[in-house]
C-alpha cells in the first residue's frame, strides 16, 4: 500500500474504532482487545491424525466454497485460536468489530456493507446515499507471531481493493508494521499483492500473486521471529528472512473491501462490489509464548 494510503488508513482505523466503542492508543487503530479463548467448532480429542496441510488442487480453483476446515488440530500448529466459518446469521461479536467510519475523509466505511449468511461473511462496498464506502471487520483477537489463514474471493470493480492484512495495536515506534496477506487493488481480480512495511518512513516489500480472485482460494501467511512464509493454496509463494520482519507488534487480521485517496471508481464500476470470506483460522506460533 503506498504510504499516503496507509497513514490515511491508520487514523480512520482509529475514528472507526472508537466509533465502535473501543479506545485507541497512540497512532494505532485499535486499543488491546481481550485475548480470546479458541473458538468454533468442538475440537477433536486429540487422537484424530492432524489436519494435513493444504494443497493445491482441483478442488480448490473451484468456483464454490470447499466447505469450512474443523478447528482440530493443524500439524505442528495446533489448534486454532480462532476460527470462524460464518455459520451463524450474524457476525460474532465476541470475535469481530465492525469497521465503522462513513463519514471519513480517507478509507470511508459503512457497518451497512458487513453481512453474514449462507455461510460466508459478505463485505460489500459502494455507493450507499451516493458514496462511495469500504466495508470490513477486524479481529478482536491480537497477537505476536503466529499463521493466519482466509479463504476468499472477490468480485471485479475497479476502485475497491478486497483485503487480508495484519494491522498492529499500536502503529509507532519503533516498527510502524503491516503484513498484507492479499490486496487485491486489481479491479480485474488477476492479481493480489503482498506486502511488507516496515518503519515510520514505510519502507515496503512486495510481491505479485498471479491468481484469479473472482475464484475462491485460500491465503495464508506465517508469521516468525525470523521470517515471513505467504502462502496460496497451500503453496508457498514468497518467504522472506530479513529486517523487516516484525518482532514486537502484536497484530489484528483485517479483512477490508476497501476503497481510498487514490483508488478510482471506473464507468464500469458496479454500484456494489463484494468481497466474500468463506473461513477464517489463526493460531499460535508454536514453542513461542506471546
Amino acid at each position: 500500500m503506498p504510504m499516503a494510503l496507509r497513514f490515511a488508513r491508520t487514523a480512520v482505523l482509529a475514528l472507526a474504532i472508537a466509533a465502535a466503542g473501543c479506545s485507541s492508543g497512540g497512532r494505532g487503530p485499535i486499543a488491546a482487545p481481550p485475548t480470546m479463548a479458541p473458538s468454533g467448532p468442538a475440537a477433536d480429542d486429540g487422537t484424530a491424525a492432524p489436519t494435513p496441510a493444504p494443497s493445491v488442487s482441483d478442488e480448490l480453483r473451484t468456483t464454490r466454497p470447499s466447505g469450512a476446515p474443523s478447528a482440530r488440530a493443524y500439524g505442528r500448529w495446533g489448534r486454532p485460536v480462532l476460527y470462524d466459518d460464518f455459520g451463524s446469521d450474524r457476525l460474532d461479536p465476541r470475535k469481530w468489530q465492525v469497521y465503522d467510519a462513513p463519514n471519513a475523509l480517507s478509507h470511508p466505511g459503512s457497518p451497512a456493507g458487513v453481512h453474514v449468511a449462507n455461510g460466508r461473511l459478505r463485505l460489500v462496498g459502494g455507493l450507499y446515499d451516493g458514496k462511495d464506502q469500504s466495508a470490513g471487520v477486524v479481529s478482536r483477537l491480537a497477537q505476536t507471531y503466529g499463521r493466519w489463514e482466509a479463504r476468499i474471493r472477490a468480485d471485479r470493480g475497479s476502485g475497491y481493493s478486497a483485503t487480508a492484512f495484519l494491522w498492529p495495536t499500536r502503529l509507532g515506534a519503533p516498527e510502524f508494521a503491516e503484513i498484507d496477506f492479499a490486496e487485491i487493488i486489481d479491479g480485474t481480480r488477476r492479481t493480489g499483492g503482498l506486502f511488507i512495511h516496515h518503519g515510520a518512513d514505510d519502507r515496503q516489500l512486495a510481491k505479485i500473486a498471479r491468481v484469479d480472485f473472482t475464484r475462491w482460494h485460500t491465503v495464508a501467511v506465517d508469521w516468525l521471529p525470523q521470517k515471513l512464509t505467504f502462502w496460496v493454496d497451500g503453496k508457498a509463494v514468497w518467504t522472506y528472512e530479513g529486517p523487516y520482519v516484525p518482532k514486537q507488534a502484536d497484530m489484528h487480521l483485517n479483512l477490508r473491501n476497501e476503497t481510498a485517496d487514490g483508488f478510482h471508481r471506473m464507468a464500469d464500476t458496479p454500484q456494489r462490489v463484494t468481497m466474500e470470506v468463506d473461513w477464517i483460522r489463526v493460531f499460535r506460533a508454536p514453542g513461542i509464548n506471546r
